[in-house]
């Protein structure tokens, strides 16, 4: 699908709009030394209008590379900057477990993934972000992150106390073929047979890999590079955890009483003497809590 397209808005519009504003909202005399200055510097904004212009030759979707190449350069630890945070509705289904409400999420998912066009409806929508939401996972790099879209993943990753487990959320038919989701009961099995599993070991500790997706990029980013270098387990695991759909995470505790606490509940996990679960890189973290109440935590970019 063709990118809308996001045209260089000319100056003199732009200048118009900004003096509008601010004639609304400045005084009389701040508004007049403005209008002064901005005759002054008139050339000056020509000339870095003129740059725009060239910088933005040929790209229908030149605003959102831009806004994503200044996110992904940004160091900053991803949970105190680019993770957002949001609380889902209550399921319309009565009596849902924690199990249930996860199956359900996971399959809805699976749903949108394999068949985006219940999402779209009839409107064309612009496909740069949304094409980067599932199967997608933010890479750290040295002078800046990338997001890596993994086309054939079938799998999404669950994060608990037993540690992180992939779980099919997705098929492909052996004729080949568009891939489509897997009924809900299978992915409730599946659920079923990792919350069986016992809390995990030092070694296995779901939070270690999670909390290295929360530190400063760069020195993530290091640490990445000597996993893939050592190989082994380590690295096999990480790719399983890139290479997913989504994360979900199920918390062991329920979610506090009040909205804000709920949305940090959702952002940061953890609190007290548990884990933290959430695992930044990807680029979208469903969370359900042990009462079943849901958050979705996502990263800006996307």
């Amino acid at each position: 699908m063709k990118l809308l397209n996001y045209p260089v808005p000319e100056l003199n519009v732009t200048l118009q709009e900004v003096s509008r504003v601010l004639q609304l909202t400045l005084s009389p005399d701040l508004y007049s030394e403005f209008k002064t200055t901005l005759e002054e510097q008139r050339e000056v904004l020509e000339e870095a209008q003129q740059k725009i212009t060239t910088v933005a030759a040929g790209q229908e979707n030149w605003v959102t590379q831009q806004f994503k190449r200044g996110l992904l350069s940004c160091a900053d630890p991803l949970p105190t900057s680019t993770a957002l945070p949001d609380v889902l509705l209550p399921s319309k289904g009565k009596g849902f477990t924690q199990l249930g409400r996860a199956a359900a999420l996971l399959w809805a998912a699976a749903k949108l993934y394999s068949e985006p066009h219940l999402l779209e409806g009839d409107v064309p929508m612009e496909h740069t972000q949304q094409s980067e939401v599932f199967a997608a996972s933010r890479i750290p790099g040295k002078s800046q992150d990338e997001i890596k879209v993994y086309q054939d993943s079938l799998h999404a990753i669950i994060i608990c106390a037993g540690g992180v487990f992939p779980v099919d959320i997705l098929w492909r038919p052996s004729t080949g073929g568009p891939v489509s989701a897997r009924s809900f009961l299978d992915i409730y099995n599946q659920l079923t047979q990792v919350m069986g599993q016992p809390r995990a070991e030092k070694l296995n500790d779901p939070s270690v890999i999670c909390n290295l997706s929360a530190l400063e990029r760069k020195s993530w980013a290091a640490i990445r590079e000597e996993i893939l270098k050592q190989g082994g387990e380590a690295m096999t695991s990480l790719q399983v955890m890139e290479s997913a759909v989504l994360a979900l995470c199920l918390e062991d505790c329920n979610p506090p009483s009040e909205l804000a606490d709920i949305l940090n509940a959702v952002r940061l996990g953890g609190g007290g003497d548990s884990p933290c679960l959430r695992y930044y890189d990807k680029v979208l973290n469903l969370v359900v809590f042990k009462d079943s109440k849901a958050g979705m935590l996502f990263d800006h970019n996307c």
